[in-house]
């Protein structure tokens, strides 16, 4: 354990040792590798308005680096092959709190945040003409495996994946991940989801994705997963964008989950249906959003794991039993005035959701982002975020919640 830790120490220049020979790289005949250097400075804090309830978050410091080799010819005709990783490591700067914030590992023995953390994993990639098949660790933009870029360190996969270009319209990807490494937790564990109290874990995530283009407006994609003695999630998503004048955009989103108990005694059903409009003019967006959720809740897997192909993924999350939930969105880009500014209102109303005791609950969220990419050339790379958000609830707990994020991403 102590060596541990001391390795831990160190890993800043763990990370400073590997960004120096990404750079000597960058000079050699490795030019077309590339790395990625991101250091992040995280400042949340969640404010119960009920003062018996603990106030959640901390503040913390990562820096991350991040490996991409390009493919390298071997001695098979028309294979390649390739290599990326990755180390993550962040440090606590707050004061422990003595409360889980879901952004640093809690060890719920001692009641106490953890000083530090670190992730690190390695992909194996093998391609042949429009095929790749990738082993270790995976990045995975899909339902139920998204990469949560909403706290500190992100998190990442376990496993193996098939990607293939059938043609210019058709794609396939298909797979088999065993674990996951959530955004608060080193290392790497199985798949696993609480229901009554009680934590069933999963062997692993079997799943096949087509994403299909139908014309240049219009996408759609199908999707089925099936996590192991927990239960199977089918998805379709369509995206279609209707351009009605030169600055004048129309974009439809229709999304549709199913989640269905796969053998596991757990008794799931749920569906969740979900429409978004969003009208974009110039600088401006707007949009408006349905979402129904149709019998339980939907199950979303512990850890953390964000559902972020939802119509509908605030801050907190608007899937419970019954629930049906409106929301509104404006944003507005500031480029013709502030370059690299950028801005969104969102508020979302949820309603008819079925408590445990039979009555109904509703519940309201208001966000307010914004985001600043620094443009003067010295700063380049400097990044700035702000949040806010206000959740409201008829029963339960009401919050106010604030995220700073001071980012610095240099690739080379």
């Amino acid at each position: 354990m102590e060596m541990l830790k001391m390795s831990k120490r160190n890993i800043l220049s763990i990370v400073v040792q590997f960004t120096l020979i990404g750079l000597a790289c960058n000079q050699s005949a490795f030019a077309e590798d590339n790395w990625k250097l991101f250091l992040k400075n995280a400042y949340i804090d969640r404010d119960f308005d009920n003062e018996t309830v603990k106030d959640t978050g901390s503040w913390s410091q990562g820096i991350s680096l991040f490996y991409n080799s390009d493919y390298q010819k071997t001695p098979i005709k028309d294979i390649e092959i390739g290599l990326d990783g990755s180390v993550q490591y962040a440090v606590r700067l707050s004061n422990d709190k003595h409360v889980a914030d879901t952004v640093l590992p809690f060890d719920s023995q001692t009641q106490s945040q953890a000083d530090d953390f670190l992730k690190y994993g390695g992909t194996l990639k093998l391609k042949y003409n429009e095929n790749v098949l990738k082993v270790g660790e995976l990045w995975l933009d899909l339902p139920v495996t998204s990469v949560d870029a909403s706290r500190q360190l992100l998190a990442s996969y376990l496993g193996a994946n098939f990607n293939s270009k059938i043609n210019d319209n058709l794609s396939l990807e298909l797979g088999r991940v065993t674990k996951v490494s959530p955004r608060n937790a080193e290392g790497f564990q199985k798949f696993a989801y609480t229901s009554k109290g009680v934590k069933h874990q999963s062997d692993g995530l079997n799943y096949v994705d087509l994403r299909y283009k139908v014309n240049e407006n219009l996408k759609a994609e199908y999707y089925f997963g099936n996590l192991e003695d927990l239960y199977n999630k089918y998805y379709l998503g369509l995206d279609h964008d209707l351009k009605l004048t030169d600055k004048l955009i129309l974009s439809s989103k229709f999304k549709y989950f199913n989640a269905q108990d796969a053998g596991s005694g757990l008794d799931i059903d749920s569906q969740n249906i979900g429409l978004l409009e969003t009208v974009k003019y110039q600088n401006h967006s707007f949009g408006m959003g349905y979402q129904k959720i149709v019998g339980d809740a939907y199950p979303i897997p512990d850890g953390f794991l964000p559902e972020l192909y939802f119509i509908n993924w605030n801050v907190t999350g608007f899937f419970k039993e019954k629930e049906q939930s409106y929301h509104f969105i404006y944003g507005y880009n500031f480029k013709d005035y502030v370059p690299g500014l950028n801005s969104l209102v969102k508020y979302s109303y949820g309603d008819h959701i079925k408590m445990a005791d039979g009555s109904e609950n509703s519940e309201s969220e208001l966000n307010v982002i914004a985001s600043y990419n620094l443009q003067q050339p010295m700063l380049k790379g400097v990044g700035l975020q702000y949040l806010f958000a206000k959740y409201d609830v008829k029963k339960g707990n009401d919050f106010n919640e604030n995220r700073i994020f001071l980012t610095y991403t240099k690739k080379f």
